[in-house]
């Protein structure tokens, strides 16, 4: 069972994070296959009845033939770029928005957010199915962000109080009631540069969290790219070995 567990960890430490799937996607060149999916069948439209050989009579004597065939066959270019578009597709529908918005903490500053607002980004965090809980509690409880409360009275879970002083969630976690709370305050007024510093810490774990989620889209995604760049290798060798072909001739 210990050894499955880790193997299980260990393939999930090979599949890219959201944030290097936003990166990837971001990349202008990629792009291009969007295009090419959406102008394939338009160009076979067009070209389905056109010869492969075009003769031009230059002369009475003298002719010259101009060959239309493409060195590979542009259908595995266009299932290329349809694996491309899939994984695309998904990542629009399923990457988090708080990776997708914010590319860094200097991103996230730029938002002029109150430093009350990560305590909201929080609470998605912690209403969400598909994150990894445990490492975020228990790092925040650690970093002393997050902390036990004894309270015997009943509350919400995953609400958030708005008070004069501080912004607080409050939510169960295997049967234990949290509390965090943002700004920081010290002798009952907010520490500027203590709450500077929990925001910084808290984005980033915030941030570690949904960029590691919904591990099986982030693994169709992959799978998909990988499956595109073998497809799309395959009329790049072809094309390669057309071009020298022609140079040594």
């Amino acid at each position: 069972m210990k050894d499955e567990k880790y193997n299980w960890q260990k393939m999930k430490n090979k599949v890219l994070n959201w944030q290097w799937f936003r990166d990837f996607f971001k990349i202008t060149i990629f792009k291009y296959f969007v295009t090419w999916f959406a102008l394939v069948p338009i160009f076979a439209k067009l070209s389905q009845y056109l010869p492969k050989v075009i003769r031009i009579q230059l002369s009475h004597y003298e002719s010259y033939c101009i060959n239309l065939s493409l060195p590979f066959k542009w259908e595995i270019l266009w299932i290329s770029s349809l694996l491309f578009v899939i994984a695309y597709i998904l990542y629009l529908s399923f990457a988090p928005t708080f990776v997708k918005r914010y590319f860094s903490l200097k991103d996230y500053r730029d938002y002029e957010h109150s430093p009350r607002w990560i305590v909201w980004e929080s609470q998605k965090l912690i209403k969400s199915d598909y994150v990894d809980l445990d490492k975020f509690i228990g790092r925040m409880v650690k970093k002393e962000y997050v902390y036990k409360v004894d309270d015997k009275s009943s509350f919400e879970d995953k609400k958030v109080i708005v008070d004069k002083k501080q912004t607080h969630l409050m939510f169960i976690y295997k049967n234990e009631k949290y509390k965090f709370s943002m700004p920081i305050l010290i002798d009952n007024n907010e520490d500027k540069h203590l709450t500077e510093i929990a925001v910084r810490e808290i984005f980033w774990e915030v941030f570690a969290r949904f960029s590691a989620s919904k591990f099986g889209v982030r693994f169709a995604i992959q799978s998909f790219l990988i499956a595109s760049l073998i497809t799309f290798s395959i009329p790049l060798i072809q094309s390669i070995i057309s071009g020298f072909q022609y140079l040594l001739k």
